[in-house]
């Protein structure tokens, strides 16, 4: 605990000098999907882990060469894919996208010499569910479709994820509610990475992490409205299981550019210098 105070003191007392960084970021994620009933994935469905992507504004205040504060905000997206698992998905077939706003706030150790620096960070990350959508696809459909082609063949059903109960009802197949949702999420992230020191005076930077996610999406419960199901009567018996979490692995890239509030400091004091000197 001394140390974490030192460093803090240590940032505050160099914040007079400090360097700045911030530019786009994009990345590439791997997310697993951790459910809170263990047997959930083994004996029940199949749930795929899911690659997909995130893009959004990386900043950095460097207080020393060593120390610096890293942070992001960018949006992510979040795909699962979800099969019955005696028959493959022939019963119950199930796609969600979901959108988030991200934030992770780390410290960063770096070393390393111009203009290669290697660096280790960690810390904190909050995420806020914007919403989602997704597609059902269920058995159940083809003797109670509730949508179907001319002749009459079941669709999957698609929907939009709403958090408020006055935009649903058990009826409506295009909306799905979920009452208890974790619309802010608790994660810890842990990584490393590189970053070269161009010509242009930006930075490149390429990093590795890993996000342990601490909230699950949902609470569930046995009220019929609380998941997202199909809707009432004969289509009672599916809905989805809303208690998961997300283990995200991350490869980025981003461009930094610089702003050191020293130096332009000293640019400001250099110009009253020179304007006294003019009188």
């Amino acid at each position: 605990m001394k140390y974490l105070i030192s460093l803090v003191l240590l940032i505050v007392v160099y914040s007079v000098s400090g360097q700045y960084w911030f530019g786009p970021k994009i990345g590439i994620s791997y997310i697993d999907h951790v459910y809170q009933e263990s047997t959930y994935k083994t004996d029940s469905f199949n749930v795929d882990s899911d690659i997909n992507w995130q893009a959004g504004f990386a900043f950095s205040y460097s207080a020393t060469d060593m120390y610096s504060v890293y942070g992001e905000l960018i949006y992510e997206k979040i795909e699962k894919t979800l099969r019955d698992k005696p028959t493959d998905g022939d019963l119950a077939f199930s796609e969600m996208t979901n959108h988030f706003i991200s934030a992770p706030i780390m410290l960063r150790v770096t070393l390393g010499r111009v203009p290669f620096h290697y660096f280790v960070n960690g810390g904190p990350r909050l995420s806020y569910w914007v919403g989602g959508k997704g597609v059902h696809d269920l058995a159940a459909f083809d003797e109670f479709p509730p949508v179907a082609d001319e002749d009459g063949n079941p669709l999957p059903v698609e929907y939009k994820i709403t958090f408020n109960s006055d935009k649903s009802s058990p009826d409506d197949f295009s909306t799905a509610f979920v009452k208890k949702p974790n619309r802010l999420q608790f994660g810890l992230t842990l990584g490393g990475g590189m970053y070269f020191d161009l010509a242009t005076g930006g930075r490149l930077m390429v990093d590795f992490r890993y996000t342990w996610v601490h909230s699950s999406m949902a609470t569930n419960s046995g009220e019929d409205t609380n998941l997202i199901r199909g809707s009432s009567g004969d289509l009672d018996f599916y809905r989805e299981n809303m208690e998961y979490y997300h283990n995200i692995g991350t490869v980025g890239i981003a461009y930094l550019f610089g702003y050191n509030s020293d130096l332009k400091r000293k640019g400001k004091s250099t110009s009253r210098e020179s304007n006294k000197k003019k009188k």
